[in-house]
């Protein structure tokens, strides 16, 4: 079985290894103490050899998050490398990845980087074997088979080597990494395999029901549930789990959610379809959970009877959430604001939600908020039309999309505003303008052709009165979709023009639809 996962090295006053995800940095790693812990999965490192700035030597400070920590690599007794090894070359005040191309003699190596194709010369001292933390084991590069004296291979070896079960002879921490890409019907037929495989399908840190169960198999499908969380080795972390089924039924999803949330999984993807609205006693242990950092919910069923969410999301843990055909509660003064207690929250996408008891305002306040997403398809059918308020200072992305009558303000410039792609149709000239007045900071604004053409229309409406557009102080360019053989480039010119009168020094693109 796999062993149970030791996240010892987080401990504050561990010494770790840190990679960062910018652009540049891929394949290295830099040696840091971990100084104190923010969140489940984030924490505050201070480097041993990273400065604040060339002028300083005070140790730089940042916040990672988990899967940018491993401990130190194991240490090596005897290092003998040769051309064609994989290794890690210190350099740059880090760890780079690189393989050795040539032995240069007096301990020397010549080292070639991919990414770079460099190639460097370094000491032995400064080399060391190449390895990877996956599924909280250190996995080490594999020696090649040998071979005779005169380096040929024997016919008896070669054959008895080509016989061999080389995928069951990796480790438990490969075949589980392995495993991980399969659904989880798919993972646990590996048992069959041989004994080798027997018990790995119990020790799956992630759990995915993708599977074409059909709905006539409900009867399968919900005895397999049972055998998985019945059999599953609790020792080991749950990390994701992933159920899209139209064919689970209300009791069967209940007792999944309420297994996954009390083993402290940390992303969560459902996409189910219900043929009336679920009576879930574990939906507050997903509104308040402390361990999710992802969370993508759309429960499908009745318009008329949607999930209704809690007047506020207890999830401190979380950094992307995607809610799909939910309800809003309101907390007073028909206001709904659910995502204030996000704490780390980055990235929120809504689709086709709407507002319980016909509340007048979605406010959307989180000062950590980056990306934000929301796509509305339905409401032009309805009479409800609600207000949306930005409290998101530090938002960089906006997009939405489809017929969205919806009022925007914001009690914030957006000041940190850099994309912004607009694709509504079926609203007024002066409703898009307000819109557009609110995202005046936007540095690249994105049109579809639909929003073009209902631009166009009230231009062209000799009766219309159209209101000024914004002066856009930071745009830096203007992206216009064009409909092919639908409009002129007289017509887009005149929407172009009208949109950048007060701003004229942006540069415009015009793109195929």
């Amino acid at each position: 079985m796999a062993p149970k996962h030791d996240l010892a090295y987080t401990k504050p006053g561990s010494a770790v290894e840190v990679s960062i995800d910018d652009d540049g940095f891929s394949g290295s790693w830099f040696s840091a103490t971990i100084v104190s812990s923010w969140a489940i999965d984030r924490f505050l490192v201070k480097y041993h050899n990273l400065v604040e700035n060339e002028l300083s030597h005070t140790p730089l400070q940042e916040v990672v998050c988990l899967h940018q920590l491993r401990p130190l690599p194991p240490p090596e007794k005897h290092r003998d490398f040769k051309s064609g090894d994989k290794v890690d070359a210190f350099h740059n005040d880090g760890w780079w990845e690189g393989h050795i191309t040539g032995k240069l003699g007096n301990g020397r190596f010549r080292v070639y980087f991919r990414d770079t194709e460099e190639n460097m010369v370094f000491s032995k001292k400064q080399l060391r074997t190449h390895c990877k933390w996956i599924n909280h084991n250190w996995v080490f590069p594999t020696t090649d088979h040998k071979v005779s004296v005169s380096g040929k291979e024997t016919e008896g070896k070669k054959r008895r080597r080509d016989e061999r079960d080389r995928i069951s002879e990796l480790p438990d921490c490969i075949l589980m990494h392995i495993m991980s890409f399969l659904d989880t019907k798919d993972a646990v037929q590996t048992c069959i395999l041989s004994k080798r495989w027997k018990d790995l399908c119990k020790c799956l840190t992630d759990l995915t029901f993708r599977s074409p169960f059909r709905c006539k198999c409900k009867k399968y499908f919900r005895k397999f549930v049972s055998w998985v969380l019945s059999s599953r080795n609790d020792s080991c972390s749950l990390l994701n789990v992933d159920i899209n089924n139209s064919c689970i039924e209300t009791e069967e999803l209940d007792r999944v959610i309420k297994y996954v949330m009390f083993h402290n999984v940390q992303k969560l993807t459902m996409y189910i379809g219900l043929s009336s609205r679920p009576n879930l006693d574990s939906l507050p242990l997903v509104f308040c959970s402390k361990s999710l950092t992802s969370l993508k919910l759309c429960l499908m069923h009745d318009p008329s009877s949607r999930i209704v969410l809690p007047k506020s999301l207890h999830l401190p843990a979380l950094t992307s959430l995607h809610l799909q055909c939910v309800n809003f509660t309101a907390i007073d003064n028909d206001c709904a604001e659910p995502f204030s207690n996000c704490h780390l929250l980055n990235t929120l996408f809504l689709w086709n939600c709407e507002m319980h008891d016909n509340a007048k305002v979605l406010r959307i306040s989180n000062s950590t908020l980056s990306h934000l997403k929301i796509t509305s398809y339905i409401s032009f059918l309805t009479t409800q039309a609600f207000q949306i308020a930005l409290s998101t200072p530090n938002l960089s992305s906006f997009t939405i999309i489809g017929f969205a009558p919806h009022q925007l303000s914001s009690s914030c410039n957006l000041a940190f505003l850099g994309s912004v792609y607009i694709g509504v149709w079926f609203v007024s000239s002066s409703t898009f303008i307000r819109c557009l007045q609110v995202l005046a900071n936007v540095k690249i604004l994105k049109l579809s052709w639909e929003t073009l053409q209902m631009i166009l229309y009230d231009l062209s409406n000799s009766n219309s009165t159209m209101p000024q557009p914004p002066c856009f102080v930071r745009l830096e360019s203007l992206h216009v979709e064009k409909e092919s053989c639908q409009r002129s480039d007289g017509e887009i010119n005149n929407v172009v023009e009208y949109l950048l009168q007060n701003s004229p020094k942006a540069r415009v693109d015009i793109i195929s639809a």
